[in-house]
């Protein structure tokens, strides 16, 4: 499985000059990069070494490319020409979007297109928000508020450019649509691709993993203590509990009622969920209205075996999915 990570940011947030930052860095060497044709600005020219067929190699070594149709058709054309020997075998791909685009299609595209399925793993979505014009775009588009609810990193992009006020200001905003995300300010798009990436915790597997600092439900608020956003589309975040296991098939109930009723409001889900009368916790994922393949753990990561459910949503009140999750265990119990 090839990790993918996706780059995604409003018009003029610095996504360009993150990625063009990050190749030259000698860990991006056997990358493959690939830019929506409507992107802000171009790969720096100065880093092409040769053209083959709409591709072109880097002088670090990193294959990039554009979307000219489909992501799939993309994407077996990379592995393609990879087979045919035409490329250099690459172990990771970057994905630029546009500054328009609501990254929740391309995630989408990543559990559910089949032959994407099978051979790629969305490693992080990375958000850069300008500290500049943030605060004004995160007003006034629905797709950077989405962009920085998706994100599993947020990159603040200008800050040494911004008045220290509003860089707190929005900070601090952003902490409240995303608060399980790591946010790191830079400047000139300087972070090394070691830093950037080790920010973001595998996705927990029947192995193991790091289920504790991936679920981040510390920093979620209760849902008593959620915070209401008169500017973000009433995007919410925070966390569930819930002190009784479930059975099998009241969770499954659950999730597909959630996901059909509410999914196109339930940005993103994250839990570990007791089961009853097994040892193992299973741990759910969801943006928006589709699942990742649940897994059972081989162990409960920690003492703590309370049912644990962040969310980040969109006119979704906490009471209602703490309600729903109450009579779920209530079920379960009967």
């Amino acid at each position: 499985m090839i990790p993918v990570i996706l780059i995604t940011g409003f018009l003029g947030s610095g996504k360009t000059t993150l990625l063009n930052h990050l190749l030259r860095d000698p860990g991006m060497a056997d990358s493959a990069v690939i830019i929506n044709e409507f992107g802000d600005v171009a790969i720096d020219h100065l880093l092409v070494e040769s053209a083959i067929e709409n591709t072109v190699v880097l002088q670090s070594g990193c294959i990039c490319c554009t979307v000219r149709g489909d992501l799939v058709d993309t994407l077996d054309d990379l592995c393609a020409k990879v087979a045919r020997g035409e490329l250099p075998p690459f172990s990771r791909i970057a994905i630029e979007t546009t500054g328009l685009a609501d990254p929740a299609a391309l995630v989408r595209a990543f559990l559910t297109e089949r032959t994407l399925v099978t051979r790629f793993a969305l490693r992080a979505v990375v958000t850069t928000v300008d500290a500049v014009n943030g605060a004004g775009q995160l007003d006034a588009f629905a797709e950077a508020r989405h962009q920085a609810a998706l994100a599993d990193i947020l990159v603040l992009t200008k800050s040494d450019l911004a008045a220290p006020a509003a860089v707190t200001d929005l900070t601090n905003r952003l902490k409240a649509i995303n608060p399980g995300a790591a946010l790191l300010p830079v400047v000139q798009g300087a972070i090394a691709p070691d830093d950037l990436f080790a920010r973001v915790p595998d996705t927990p597997s029947r192995a193991g993993g790091d289920v504790l600092a991936w679920l981040n439900s510390g920093a979620f608020a209760s849902e008593e203590g959620s915070p209401r956003s008169a500017h973000d589309d009433g995007i919410r975040a925070f966390a569930v509990t819930l002190d009784r296991p479930v059975t099998r098939e009241a969770l499954r109930g659950w999730l597909r009622s959630v996901l059909s009723l509410r999914g196109a409001d339930l940005l993103r889900m994250k839990g570990i969920v007791a089961l009853r009368g097994e040892a193992a916790p299973m741990v759910v994922h969801a943006v928006q209205a589709v699942l990742h393949p649940p897994v059972q753990l081989s162990a409960w990561p920690s003492d703590d075996h309370t049912t644990r459910i962040v969310f980040i949503t969109r006119n979704v009140e906490a009471e209602a999915l703490r309600n729903s999750l109450e009579v779920l265990a209530s079920r379960s119990a009967a």
